[in-house]
Parts: structure tokens; sequence; C-alpha cells
């Protein structure tokens, strides 16, 4: 199951953002995208990380994208 992660504090000069893949995203991953939650469920993986900045957020978006990992949602905590 899927924690709610809503309660999470960004770090200062960040916002914070849910993204939701299909599948399990393993720690290296994890690492490589500077998550600093991961909750693998039933076939999701639930991430937060995060954002300095809107370009920034593309790029998250965009090495999941090269990966084909498949984004189901992205949401601002």
């Amino acid at each position: 199951m899927l924690a709610d992660v809503s309660t999470l504090e960004p770090h200062a000069g960040t916002a914070a953002y849910e993204i939701l893949v299909r599948g399990a995203l393993g720690p290296d991953a994890a690492a490589d995208l500077g998550a600093r939650c991961v909750d693998i469920g039933p076939g999701k993986t639930l991430i937060v990380v995060d954002v300095i900045d809107q370009s920034h957020l593309h790029g998250i978006l965009g090495w999941l994208q090269d990966r084909n990992i498949a984004i189901e949602r992205v949401n601002p905590l």
C-alpha cells in the first residue's frame, strides 16, 4: 500500500512533488533522482522529490521517460 506523503515538508528553497510511476523503482534509480521518500506498492512506486524550479522538474520527468518508466501522475505537495 502506498503511504500518505502529503505531510512531508520540502527542503528550504524547493518545492516537494510526488511522482507516481508504474512498476517498482529500484534504489539506484531513486538515488539518481534525489528522491527523499520512496514507497513501493503493488505495481506502482510513489516517490517524493524536492524540485528547485520547473526546469529541474522537467529534467526529472525526462529522466524517467528516457528509461521508459510510465508516469501516472505528478502532484505538488
